[in-house]
């Protein structure tokens, strides 16, 4: 782990001083705050935390090797947005780039959903800030749009990205993968393939399959999908162009959960044209036709790996259903 949330404390007001003491920070942030920025001034706001609401200031100081290294708090909003809260952080410079502020956003997102009655948390950095953009990005901020002219800074207009993360109301949410966590969807199809599809190959199946998810080129070209159980994925589906499964596999553990089903409903919404094709492992046959997939062609054997050519297109589910319907 990168990085613990803990409760402020007043002896972290030296650490919080020489990290806020620094006009990079200070040009990404709303004004108000002192520059220099002392250690008073770091006492002041630690003793306005510890004071504050607890149901409405979620304050705590990023540390790690319980020194503290930054800040991050969301704060709940007033009248009907009252179960929203908005987001804030900060790091020390030296600490950019390892990820660490994508983790404490995680932490405390969780925090929040796991305790509050908080529905969204959203956050408003400025446009051309990409590096916090990115971390809200990977822990899985949606952009909701550019707010152009949205703020005065420095005596310059600037643009506003919003951001937002709202509380899961269903299990198993479904989005797409960010490029960190693809070794984790590769490997969730290791562990799915030797223990369901593996025994159907032969080793020249199974090597292969091993080989493909080595191949960081091919790997490049994919888009994956994730379904996530918290933190932990519990599923993935990849695509190919122009509209081909290359993948698709749910951790043993959450059979029989509809999980697939949701990942694939999510893939489809980011398609125009709903025709999708795979070439089913025999085991995945029967799932892909519970999904609405037909088989195009006879069972096939390339490179070792057993496969039905089979294909999905929402006008013939569509027709299904109708032709039921009627009967």
């Amino acid at each position: 782990m990168n990085c613990m949330l803990r409760k402020w404390r007043l002896s972290d007001a030296k650490d919080l001083a020489a990290a806020l003491n620094n006009e990079k920070i200070l040009n990404n942030l709303r004004d108000g705050l002192p520059f220099p920025y002392t250690e008073q001034d770091a006492r002041d706001y630690i003793a306005a935390m510890l004071a504050s609401d607890e149901d409405s200031t979620f304050a705590y100081a990023i540390t790690q090797n319980d020194r503290a290294i930054g800040s991050i708090g969301a704060f709940r909003q007033e009248n009907i947005h009252r179960q929203t809260a908005e987001l804030g952080y900060y790091l020390a410079e030296e600490y950019w780039g390892r990820g660490i502020m994508t983790e404490a956003i995680r932490q405390l997102c969780g925090i929040i959903f796991d305790t509050t009655d908080i529905l969204r948390i959203y956050a408003e950095p400025f446009a051309y800030n990409t590096g916090s953009r990115r971390a809200l990005e990977k822990a899985g901020f949606v952009l909701e749009g550019i707010m152009k002219n949205n703020a005065v800074k420095n005596g310059k207009v600037l643009d506003m990205a919003l951001y937002s993360l709202t509380r899961t109301l269903e299990p198993y949410p479904v989005r797409r993968l960010h490029a960190d966590e693809i070794q984790d969807a590769c490997r969730l199809m290791w562990k799915a393939f030797l223990q369901f599809e593996a025994p159907e190959y032969s080793q020249e199946g199974i090597a292969h399959f091993r080989a493909s998810l080595e191949d960081q080129e091919r790997i490049r070209k994919l888009t994956f999908y994730g379904a996530f159980d918290g933190d932990q994925l519990v599923g993935t589906l990849c695509m190919r162009a122009p509209q081909h499964i290359g993948g698709f596999f749910v951790d043993p553990a959450y059979h029989r959960r509809g999980i697939g089903r949701r990942l694939f409903e999510a893939m489809r919404c980011d398609y125009a044209r709903q025709v999708f094709t795979v070439h089913s492992s025999p085991f995945g046959v029967e799932v892909y036709r519970h999904l609405g997939f037909v088989p195009t062609d006879k069972e096939q054997t390339v490179d070792g790996l057993r496969f039905t050519p089979m294909q999905y297109s929402a006008k013939a589910d569509e027709e299904k259903v109708n032709g039921q319907q009627q009967e």
